[in-house]
């Protein structure tokens, strides 16, 4: 991948200092079935930047590549490091050089951090309507409490441990059965961003968990091919 294509990758979105850490780019391949994600910004606390690149099946919904890189350098120069990188290199082949996609569904946030009230607890369902293709269609979040063995001093009073069930159009595309160790604490979720290429599909979803001063609004992301 030659170095220009790598400080153009770097270089294109914007960088923001707070604890929500942006969605920069999303890019589908030519034929939809993967697609790239890249997170990018600075570390609250710390200051450090830090970037993080995610490649998902839009047919298993799977994430095939995921890489992160944390320095004490601007967030674009950290990832134009992790772009060099010969694995990030490799799993970018057919994405890196396709258009940026613009979101059918961004959502604009009040303040620049993360609060609690900017997200969905447990119990409720936030519904969203995308116009996906030439109507509106609900893309719906229901937040549910599951088991954690999250220590209940690290959430607020009242808070608890939550994963989603997400649907977009009637057709389930996700469900949490279970809490994976790194959403253990996980306690509310919001829908953010949702990008589309023919059939294929990626819904950007936060995950609202304990930070260094306040909730930590971490990305995740959906991928699927709509029927």
């Amino acid at each position: 991948m030659p170095r220009l294509l790598l400080l153009w990758l770097a270089l294109t979105g914007s960088a923001l200092a707070n604890d929500r850490l942006p969605v920069t780019q999303v890019r589908f391949s030519a034929s939809g079935e993967r697609v790239l994600a890249v997170t990018q910004g600075a570390r609250d606390g710390s200051g450090f930047g830090t970037a993080q690149v995610t490649v998902l099946s839009t047919t298993s919904s799977r994430v095939t590549f995921q890489a992160q890189r944390t320095a004490d350098q601007a967030p674009g120069h950290v990832l134009t490091d992790l772009l060099a990188a010969p694995a990030t290199r490799a799993a970018l082949s057919g994405l890196a050089g396709r258009p940026l996609s613009r979101p059918r569904y961004q959502r604009v946030y009040s303040v620049s951090f993360p609060r609690w009230s900017d997200a969905t607890p447990p119990g409720q369902t936030q519904v969203t309507p995308v116009a996906l293709w030439s109507r509106a269609v609900p893309v719906r979040l229901h937040v549910v409490p599951l088991p954690s063995d999250c220590s209940p001093e690290l959430l607020p009073p009242g808070e608890r441990p939550a994963g989603f069930i997400l649907s977009v159009n009637g057709q389930e595309v996700w469900r949490d059965r279970a809490l994976p160790s790194g959403r253990a604490c996980a306690a509310r979720y919001t829908l953010e961003r949702v990008d589309v290429q023919g059939n294929r599909v990626l819904v950007t979803v936060r995950a609202y968990g304990p930070g260094f001063e306040g909730p930590d609004a971490t990305a995740l992301f959906v991928a699927v091919t709509l029927k």
